[in-house]
């Protein structure tokens, strides 16, 4: 126990030697427990016992550092926690030392200044690492069973290696000083650290854990600008930097020192140095009069779309090609209007008309004029006021301009009664083949007829509508009724009516007009009406 003493006193010396800016010292204080044949499975705090120990930290970077440590306690075990070798009667005790080097991971890398929010101060951390443990463990035997314990000691190697692998969370609480807490498990490569051969489980390896406060101090750290740099090292003393740039202040994190930066509160390029370029046209943010849209250097970093020699800023017509005293606008016809407000961009107009001609000078504009060759009036489309048919309806209003009509029917001619006739007739006697759309030869007669009617009633349009019985399906017959009104419309079309002029519809068995529970009444549901109708003016 004497050398393990003389052994700490040694390495507390040499640690407190090393003294330097980036180097930390510490010390720990809290508990061990063996975990090992004579507990598990049923880890228990009940066998804790008390632990201390001293580090030194190298703060290698931002977020690694590496560790030296000794930790120095205490460890007991007893057959009664494991149900397998309780009989046995064994228990052991020992104290140990450990000697270790520790790779530390730092999660958040905070600088040791104890300044700030204490959630900026706060730093949970990792370690991994590879020592020595020397033990002497100490065994007893129930005496009650000596012909069990006579062959259970074993005399072995008091080194042990030991790899210590555990996590950690540390505050600054104060400049230099950092407070936290640690847990470890510290795996060995032996089933004997206990000292006893025979095993309860001797597929496991003994381990133990550690955990307690942490404490530690930077050595040497006058740092006046509370950077975690130490003056001497700092190129900054005075104003807070990072690490990697020499304690030297990065304000706005693009790699350049403020120092360096012609735009230090702006992130920016080295090669326009240190200065933002958010359009990546090589002029710098603050020289260039176009900042969010690539240019050109020789126009202030503004762009020139249809490179017409003015800026698009300055261009009313940035995509096209223009001239100057059109702002950059084109003019195609060249009257004076720019192609964006002439509604004639390809024929020279005037001014009142934005742009288009007006051939007739009624003051209506050729593309809107009816009549552009007859000046007219614009009540009337361009045109002059005319009753082509005499009827005493001006065309403008009359539905059948060319049609003499009376006026209560919108200047179309009265259909007479012989032709109502004929419409009416066709209702019944356009036939078709059975369950078919093909017309029968007499209906040729009856659509001729139509034709014949057509032709006396311009202004008109006939509108064909078929329908069928209930005999099948709805869906066959809708399709049925449509296609017989298209047969009716296809012949009419033959025949040199315009097909402008009519519209054909299907309705199936939808519009009965008569009970389809006898022959003759699904007869009279089977047919095709013809209706005539004012073709409305738009």
């Amino acid at each position: 126990m004497k050398k393990l003493i003389l052994f700490s006193i040694l390495l507390c010396y040499s640690l407190f030697s090393c003294a330097q800016d980036k180097w930390e010292i510490g010390a720990s204080l809290g508990k061990a427990n063996y975990l090992g044949d004579l507990v598990e499975p049923s880890f228990t705090f009940s066998q804790s016992e008390f632990a201390f120990g001293t580090l030194l930290r190298y703060r290698w970077k931002d977020h690694i550092n590496f560790r030296s440590n000794l930790l120095i306690g205490k460890l007991v075990g007893d057959d009664e926690n494991y149900q397998i070798t309780q009989d046995r009667g064994a228990s052991f005790e020992t104290s140990f030392m450990e000697i270790s080097i520790l790779a530390e991971y730092d999660l958040f890398a905070l600088p040791i200044n104890g300044k700030g929010a204490w959630k900026e101060r706060v730093a949970p951390y990792g370690f991994l690492g590879l020592g020595f443990s020397l033990i002497d463990p100490s065994i007893q035997f129930d005496s009650n069973s000596p012909e069990i314990s006579s062959d259970l000691a074993e005399q072995y190697s008091d080194i042990q290696p030991v790899v210590p692998i555990g996590v950690g969370i540390k505050y600054n609480a104060l400049k230099n000083v950092t407070v936290g807490l640690e847990l470890g498990i510290h795996f060995t490569f032996t089933d004997y650290l206990d000292g006893v051969s025979q095993s309860g489980d001797p597929g496991n390896n003994d381990q133990y854990v550690s955990w307690g406060l942490v404490v530690s101090y930077v050595l040497g750290n006058n740092d006046a600008d509370y950077d975690g740099i130490a003056d001497k090292r700092d190129k900054c003393p005075e104003l807070p930097g990072p690490e990697k740039f020499d304690g030297c202040p990065d304000t706005d994190g693009d790699g350049i020192v403020d120092s360096e930066d012609e735009c230090p509160r702006d992130a920016g390029r080295a090669l326009l140095r240190g200065c933002p370029d958010s359009d990546n046209d090589g002029v710098s943010d603050f020289v260039d009069d176009c900042p969010d849209n690539p240019g050109i250097r020789r126009l202030g970093g503004c762009p020139d779309t249809d490179n017409d020699g003015i800026v698009d800023p300055e261009d009313n017509c940035p995509t096209e090609a223009g001239i100057p005293s059109l702002n950059g606008c084109p003019d195609a016809d060249r009257d004076g209007i720019t192609d964006l407000k002439d509604d004639c961009p390809k024929e020279p107009g005037v001014y009142e008309l934005n742009g288009c001609p007006d051939k007739d000078k009624d003051g209506i504009a050729d593309k809107y004029d009816q009549c552009p060759d007859e000046a007219g009036k614009p009540n009337n489309n361009g045109c002059p006021d005319k009753d082509t048919d005499g009827d005493g309806l001006i065309d403008r209003n009359d539905n059948c301009p060319d049609t003499y009509g009376p006026l209560e029917n919108n200047g179309c001619p009265v259909i007479e009664k012989e032709d109502l006739a004929i419409l009416e007739y066709a209702m019944t006697s356009v036939e078709f083949e059975t369950g078919s759309d093909e017309l029968t030869a007499s209906s040729y007669t009856v659509l001729n007829n139509i034709v014949s009617v057509m032709a006396k009633y311009k202004g008109y349009y006939l509108q064909i509508n078929g329908h069928t019985d209930n005999v099948g399906t709805p869906e066959k017959n809708m399709q049925l009724s449509k296609d017989r009104a298209k047969a009716c419309h296809n012949y009419l079309f033959s025949k040199g009516i315009n097909p402008t002029l009519m519209e054909y519809h299907g309705f199936g068995e939808t519009m009965p007009i008569d009970s389809n529970d006898t022959e003759e009444g699904r007869n009279n549901n089977r047919r095709v009406e013809f209706i005539l109708e004012i073709k409305e003016k738009k």
